[in-house]
């Protein structure tokens, strides 16, 4: 019997039918395109859908490339053998399992990412270091023809952040932090970096009318992948359904459990009223233009912004942001120089109330005690106000205060006001009047390395060009660095704050040995610039105390304690001398009074060690 020659093994069918070679070019081709589709997804916010579907396609593409491949050789189907019959029936059976399970995969929780042993650094570290649960909420994109539906979508935004906010094993960068890359064109992984979080949520609004399409993507800083996103169709009136369905699916996605209390709490932590929140936008806009914009005058430009504050508290009356912005125009008040008597007491008296709305409406312990303590200390009751200061240090929480550390460091309260700053500084790490003020608490207390170091380290991760300042020369000068902080000095800008550069230029002075006249001298000769944050009666106070001259520091102290506030005023003048107490208490009457029942401590101590006044020829 003539035996019939060996039919062709597997690899040679392989070989003759040039199979790999039909793989390899299908799947460059899919991969470029799949890579084009990725990008135009990112850049008009498609839904992820999109691509998932893309990529199931491609997936049987793939398989009916590899049967035809196949067969498209001269052998036909008659003379596959039962193991190639086989080996084509398992391949494709692998692949549509693969479709299914990722079908099934969009509908399930994303896997829990590494986690950290501790807390998010305080310094922005890299992404890998960043605990898996932390989160930076970037402004949703205004995708509407109207510019002025941007302040819906930066509402709905910072609302979805304070949704976050509220879910226990969340770590949620600030608003001020996560809006600093609006409009910026900044990748992924360098935000994360600097923001030290593991994941980002970003998204876009589109309104039309009543009704909004808003879409929400949660991405993973380290690659930009997607790990959930999803596009809502609703009117303006169902946003807060909205943003708390997005906090909770997000939450989902981090594997981050929530319960009853936990979503009760998100749901009272937001703003109801939609207008409120719109309105609310508005005025911090103007707020923010008010003290950044030099040619804006800083009180009408807080008039201004505190009439929107009405209309959104008017809205939503227990709004504790508006109402504690509020307090800043008041403030602002007090401590102006050229303001009338009958106007400042008038914004005392505005501070207080609006300050103990703020209060009210707060629903955060920490936040609540902090306000609680600023108002008291513009009041003119300071019992237990020492008490009420320490309860608010303690309190746990990552809020940052406006004026109460500044003034609690003049009563040795340095380290625990540091810790406070310090936490704060963790949940909004690139906010510049958060790292000011514990640069000037650092140098108030002694601490001049402490405030070099937060200095270089928020310059390092905001990417800012280290510029001179005011600040750092006196840090230097408290170090002993004359000859640094004089070169230091001579190059600062005066800017906003020539007030400020001035009574730098007197502590470096008197550290360098000048003689009083000579510093009094250059002090008569200064041009009195009107600037938006100048206060020249503390300036004239600090000149005054710094060259021996107590009689006239008492005449211009005396005269600061009758304002209304006034011992606040004289408090927070005393951040500015680094002289231990630049005034005798028997000149203030009304800053006595206050201190005998504070139980606050007096007086600071001279923080540089200045050498013997060298007397005048």
């Amino acid at each position: 019997m003539t035996q019939q020659p060996a039919g062709p093994t597997l690899l040679q069918n392989l070989r003759s039918r040039k199979l790999a070679q039909w793989l390899l070019a299908y799947a460059a081709g899919a991969w470029v395109l799949l890579q084009v589709l990725s990008l135009l997804i990112g850049a008009y916010h498609w839904p992820d859908g999109v691509l998932r579907i893309a990529i199931g396609i491609s997936v049987i593409g793939f398989f009916i490339t590899a049967v035809l491949a196949w067969y498209h050789g001269e052998r036909g189907m008659q003379r596959a053998t039962r193991t190639e019959v086989s080996l084509l029936a398992v391949i494709v059976a692998i692949g549509g399992l693969g479709i299914w399970l990722g079908e099934r995969g969009r509908d399930m929780p994303a896997p829990a990412l590494a986690t950290t042993a501790s807390a998010r650094p305080a310094a922005a570290g890299a992404v890998e270091k960043a605990a898996a649960n932390s989160i930076a909420v970037l402004p949703f994109v205004n995708m509407s023809s109207d510019p002025n539906n941007e302040f819906f979508s930066d509402g709905l935004s910072e609302e979805i952040l304070n949704s976050l906010a509220r879910i226990e094993g969340m770590q949620v960068v600030g608003r001020t932090s996560s809006f600093q890359f609006k409009g910026k064109n900044e990748d992924l992984r360098g935000i994360g970096e600097k923001l030290g979080v593991a994941t980002l949520l970003e998204g876009s609004v589109r309104r039309e009318g009543e009704r909004a399409r808003i879409t929400a993507q949660l991405i993973r800083a380290s690659d930009g992948y997607h790990l959930w996103s999803e596009t809502y169709d609703r009117t303006l009136q169902d946003t807060l359904a909205v943003q708390l369905d997005i906090a909770e699916k997000v939450a989902g996605a981090l594997n981050v459990l929530l319960d009853d209390k936990q979503r009760d709490r998100m749901r009272k932590a937001g703003v109801g009223n939609v207008d409120a929140f719109i309105t609310y936008q508005k005025g911090l806009k103007l707020y923010e233009d008010a003290h950044a914009k030099p040619r804006i005058d800083l009180v009408d430009g807080l008039r201004l912004a505190n009439a929107e504050f009405d209309k959104a508290t008017s809205l939503e009356p227990d709004f504790f942001e508006a109402h504690f912005a509020k307090a800043d125009l008041y403030e602002h008040i007090l401590q102006g120089d050229e303001r009338s008597q009958s106007d400042r007491l008038q914004a005392q008296q505005e501070a207080l109330k609006t300050l103990a709305s703020a209060a009210a409406s707060s629903k955060d312990e920490q936040q609540r005690a902090l306000t609680l303590a600023e108002r008291q200390m513009l009041s003119d009751d300071w019992r237990g106000l020492s008490a009420l200061i320490d309860k608010a240090l303690k309190a746990p929480g990552c809020n940052a205060s406006n004026w109460m550390p500044v003034f609690a460091s003049a009563f040795g309260r340095g380290d625990a006001l540091d810790n406070l700053s310090a936490r704060a500084r963790v949940c909004d790490p690139l906010n510049r009047i958060n790292a000011n003020t514990r640069i000037t608490v650092a140098l108030h207390t002694g601490h001049a390395q402490r405030a070099l170091d937060v200095l270089a380290g928020f310059e390092k991760a905001s990417g800012l060009v280290s510029l001179p300042t005011s600040k750092r020369a006196i840090a230097l000068t408290m170090l002993g660095r004359l000859d640094e902080a004089a070169m230091e000095l001579d190059a600062v800008n005066p800017g906003l704050s020539p007030d400020t550069h001035f009574m730098a230029r007197v502590v470096l002075d008197r550290a360098q040995g000048r003689s009083p006249d000579e510093i009094r001298a250059r002090f008569k000769s200064l041009e009195r610039v009107a600037a938006k944050f100048s206060q020249w009666r503390v300036a004239e106070l600090v000149a005054a105390a710094n060259t021996g001259d107590r009689d006239e520091a008492n005449r211009l102290a005396a005269a600061m304690d009758s304002r209304p506030a006034g011992p606040f005023l004289l408090a927070v003048m005393t951040t500015s001398c680094f002289c231990g107490a630049p005034f005798d208490l028997d000149a203030t009457p009304n800053f006595k009074a206050r201190l005998a029942e504070s139980g606050l401590s007096w007086p600071p101590p001279a923080t540089i060690n200045y050498p013997a006044a060298v007397k005048s020829p």
